[in-house]
């Protein structure tokens, strides 16, 4: 490291700082620029910024690096990246990399990822040796829907195959949920492991949204749970999943007969973003791959709304196939301040 600058982890004291210089250089209305709440929400755990700062001779932050902790009591844990910004043209070209390799040795995390990389950052992570893709965005269509408003559905809709292995039972809690997974053999070993703590406050907790909670069980065995959330735009409302939490073998069939849970809703359609998942037998049942579609239109922004697909990138430093979701990291989050929760 130069001796213009220094990098170090972020103290309480920095919070103001950290939302300046995202307000001055990242974007001026950006929700984080201006939200404590939900600033302290994402990065703030036990008293401790979860964020590595530089700084140069004058202690002016010129460069920021967030992250979210996946399991903060555990040495050995997975954590994902939320905010990467470094000033341009600073006489360190490097920083914003050592701004990642300061997390590493300082974190010392299992697997480090990443959800909502920009297009120019894939090139980065690779020379890093992290793994990259793109999430892919299905959508199971309601037949019944007579009129979309929020999407563009395909010309021929599906009709859902009502065949079911799996039970969808909704609950208002995870708790069950969550005991029931913490004795599985399955979850041991599930890559990104998340804890207890980081499930109830990110899905029960959160600030802002209220999010719908589904126990799969499969002949009376617990099978893993669903998150997901309702997305509303001029008078209509779709499903959106969030985390599906279950055997990586598994997820793609519950995710493909969980569409059965909105053929007697009011819902246009329910969609998902995930990555490695088997797609072979997924999305020629119930569901469309809207990633390899020119036709169809299922909006990623509601804030504002923008009718438009939307490709999500992801990095990753385990070497083998992580299925990450749309609600891993900061993409699932408001983008505009509000005071109460959404449904």
């Amino acid at each position: 490291m130069t001796k213009e600058f220094q990098i170090r982890m972020a103290k309480i004291e920095d919070r103001k700082h950290i939302m300046g210089f995202i307000k001055s250089y990242w974007l001026d209305s950006h929700i984080l620029a201006h939200d404590q709440i939900l600033f302290d929400f994402q990065h703030l755990e036990n008293d401790r910024l979860l964020f590595a700062i530089a700084l140069d001779l004058k202690d002016k932050i010129v460069g920021v690096l967030g992250y979210i902790s996946y399991d903060h009591l555990k040495a050995n844990q997975d954590i994902v990246m939320a905010l990467w910004k470094v000033i341009p043209n600073l006489s360190d070209p490097f920083l914003g990399v050592k701004l990642i390799h300061f997390i590493q040795e300082s974190v010392k995390p299992k697997f480090i990822h990443c959800v909502g990389i920009t297009k120019n950052t894939i090139g980065i992570y690779k020379y890093l040796g992290f793994n990259t893709g793109k999430l892919h965005h299905y959508a199971a269509f309601n037949k019944n829907c007579k009129k979309f408003k929020i999407a563009v559905p395909p010309a021929n809709l599906k009709s859902i195959n009502e065949s079911k292995s799996y039970i969808f039972t909704g609950t208002s809690s995870l708790a069950k949920s969550l005991d029931n997974l913490y004795i599985s053999s399955f979850y041991k070993k599930k890559i990104p492991y998340k804890s207890r703590d980081f499930f109830v406050k990110r899905y029960e907790n959160h600030p802002y949204f209220q999010y719908r909670f589904h126990e799969v069980t499969s002949e009376n065995f617990f099978k893993g749970f669903i998150v997901s959330r309702v997305i509303k735009y001029n008078g209509s409302h779709a499903l959106r999943i969030i985390e599906v939490v279950a055997e990586d073998d598994l997820i793609g069939e519950i995710i493909d007969e969980f569409a059965t849970t909105i053929s007697s809703s009011t819902f246009e359609y329910v969609d998902v973003y995930a990555s490695s998942i088997n797609n072979k037998t997924f999305a020629i049942k119930n569901f469309e791959d809207i990633s390899s579609s020119n036709d169809i239109i299922v909006p990623d922004h509601f804030e504002p709304y923008e009718k438009k697909n939307i490709d999500i990138h992801f990095m990753t430093s385990n070497k083998q196939g992580t299925i990450l979701f749309k609600g891993d990291g900061d993409q699932d989050r408001p983008s505009i301040k509000s005071i109460t929760k959404s449904i």
